[in-house]
């Protein structure tokens, strides 16, 4: 049993049926690409924008160690030197050292005189030649003193004599010791 349809009716059934076709090809197919095309793509510049904040922080994280390791370099290589301006301040800085060592040792600061100062390789000695007079024990606290703070100091040409006792005093157990040195330490060179 075939029921005919009008001509008419036919037409507007297989428009009908070829709407519903176009329809769901759009909103099954096509709709859910232009999704997942518009997701792949806001994925991909955020994932782009990732990566340039990556190679960004990579390149300042490389400076930033490069930095660093500049400082530490120049720390390492600045401890133990003098770091006076000039050589005339390093002297005086020298033979302040002297002074408050002596005084602290509770010996007596005869002189100090100031040595020229050498070039050796990168490095300038700034010297002082120095003259105390103190007991024993207290002429081991002021070496000690001298050569172990920062910066390093070295001593040389030492050359010790005993004092001879005053008239009328018996004989003293630590008998004052006249004491000859040169006390000096380095600065690097300005370049």
């Amino acid at each position: 049993m075939t029921s005919s349809l009008s001509p008419r009716a036919g037409r507007a059934l297989a428009l009908a049926i070829l709407a519903g076709l176009v329809l769901f090809v759009l909103l099954g197919v096509v709709v859910p690409l232009l999704d997942a095309y518009d997701q792949a793509r806001s994925s991909a510049e955020r994932n782009q924008a990732a990566i340039e904040h990556i190679r960004q922080s990579a390149r300042s994280l490389a400076e930033l160690q490069a930095e660093l390791a500049r400082l530490k370099e120049q720390q390492a290589s600045a401890v133990g030197f003098m770091q006076s301006s000039n050589s005339s301040l390093a002297a005086a800085e020298l033979q302040n050292r002297i002074k408050s060592s002596v005084e602290t040792a509770r010996g007596e600061l005869r002189s100090t005189q100031i040595l020229p100062a050498r070039d050796e390789r990168a490095f300038r000695r700034i010297s002082i030649r120095g003259q105390i007079a103190v007991n024993t024990a207290a002429l081991q606290r002021l070496f000690y003193e001298l050569e172990s703070a920062s910066p390093f100091l070295f001593l040389d040409n030492i050359e010790i004599h005993a004092r001879p006792p005053r008239r009328g005093a018996g004989a003293e157990d630590d008998p004052m010791l006249e004491v000859r040195f040169d006390l000096y330490g380095y600065m690097r060179r300005a370049t």
